[in-house]
């Protein structure tokens, strides 16, 4: 009788990670090796320095709450083989993953309209990782279902899909509170221990207890925080906008990055943050507005700030900031603004994060709409009536859900930054309040 084996890892998470000896494997891929080589939150550690984890790392700790959570609310071993292809799921579901993450995703998605997930779904599909897969029993196209949360194989097994892709799953458990702790922020943390206990399934969904109330509304609070506070920083979002406009349509189609397909996404190991880097360099070896970029980006000299509103939007009345839409309206006005001060048009850069963040839905505060409720947060009441917190009045989460944090900001080179701000005041005195003039 062979015993059972594993590997650990130790995470400063999670504590020590089991890893079973079959995944190893899959593991030690270059598909999966890869993810060392990606940083979660992009150019975030050059504003939070701690910010410098991997996707590695974060796909092994949504692998370890898959195992956990399951094994807490569900003891039936029959059913290992989808369990264990549950398990590939979360410890898969970022593999396609581009370098510097999202911030280059932008870029991807819009010269070849191609998403993380098309890639994950290639990966798994078309690559050495589907084969290993299918050596130790599993369905590769089962791992996919999971993923996309389109599993309906087996209707009592439909709360998988939910904790993969929901309000309340397993990746954002895992990314608050190692965002988190490497940022160096108390914002994402919430008691993910009191949280995991109070789970249970509930006619085919995840519902948390009425003891796990305050533990949920600490974890929807947690990622309002860290919307706010990290996701969305000023500095941050700067030089992610900045890699958007290296990265012009010619310049991408330079560097020849793998599309999605069963062919090419064979060299998707090749392309990491070093590799990224790398061209970054390059580009900023040359001359005109990308290069300036890039050196700017490369010597962490981020574009300014000029205007910035962060408002309330109360998502019932649909009322709206007026100070927010006067901003908004500026944008019409780019080429007279640039003219104004001696600049070129795409060197003045409008940001509105909640338009332009493909993960900004995953990581703003907690929302609940109707055609959404399969995904919402529900807690099981004392007299076992099922809830949506967004709905629920006595619950924090429910008033927090009301309101949409919104927040618009106007980038320029440094250089023109204090020409910008007067010609702006001087043609919209009502911004006044809304204009930054010293350095943040």
């Amino acid at each position: 009788m062979s015993m059972k084996t594993y590997k650990y890892f130790r995470d400063p998470i999670h504590g020590f990670i089991e890893v079973d000896d079959p995944f190893l494997k899959i593991i030690d891929s270059p598909f999966f090796q890869r993810l060392r080589r990606i940083k979660q939150l992009a150019f975030t550690d050059l504003v939070f320095h701690g910010a410098e984890h991997s996707r590695f790392g974060h796909s092994l700790g949504t692998y370890h709450l898959a195992k956990t959570i399951v094994e807490r609310i569900d003891q039936d071993g029959s059913r290992k083989g989808i369990y264990d292809e549950f398990y590939l799921a979360a410890l898969l579901h970022d593999i396609g993953h581009p370098p510097f993450s999202h911030a280059f995703e932008t870029v991807i998605r819009e010269v070849y309209g191609y998403s993380h997930e098309d890639y994950t779904r290639a990966v798994i599909k078309h690559t050495e990782i589907g084969d290993f897969i299918k050596e130790i029993g599993l369905n590769k196209d089962s791992v996919v279902k999971l993923i996309e949360g389109k599993y309906v194989e087996e209707p009592q097994l439909q709360h998988l899909n939910t904790l993969i892709g929901s309000e309340l799953d397993i990746d954002r458990m895992d990314f608050l509170l190692r965002d988190a702790y490497y940022c160096g922020v108390p914002y994402g943390n919430y008691d993910i221990e009191r949280l995991l206990l109070s789970l249970q399934v509930h006619n085919g969904e995840i519902v948390v207890q009425e003891k796990g109330r305050h533990a949920v509304e600490t974890f929807v609070l947690s990622r309002f925080y860290m919307y706010t506070q990290v996701y969305t920083h000023h500095t941050r979002r700067a030089f992610d906008i900045m890699l958007k406009t290296i990265f012009t349509k010619d310049n991408f189609e330079n560097i020849d990055y793998p599309r999605p397909s069963e062919k090419d996404v064979e060299r998707l190991p090749e392309y990491d943050d070093i590799w990224l880097l790398g061209e970054i360099k390059r580009i900023s070896q040359g001359s005109g507005v990308e290069a300036d970029i890039a050196r700017s980006l490369l010597e962490r000299k981020p574009i300014r700030m000029v205007v910035q509103r962060i408002a309330y939007a109360d998502i019932e009345s649909k009322l709206t900031d007026p100070i927010f839409s006067r901003i908004e309206a500026l944008e019409s006005f780019k080429e007279e603004l640039a003219r104004g001060v001696g600049l070129e048009p795409r060197l003045i850069f409008f940001d509105k994060p909640w338009r332009d963040l493909p993960f900004e839905e995953r990581y703003r505060q907690y929302s609940s709409t109707r055609e959404e409720e399969a995904k919402a947060i529900k807690i099981m009441q004392g007299d076992g009536h099922i809830i949506d917190v967004a709905f629920d009045e006595s619950s924090l989460a429910y008033h927090l859900s009301r309101k949409l944090a919104q927040v618009i900001r106007v980038y320029t080179i440094n250089e023109k930054r204090i020409e910008m701000a007067d010609l702006i005041e001087k043609r919209c005195p009502d911004l006044k309040n809304a204009i930054i003039r010293k350095t943040v």
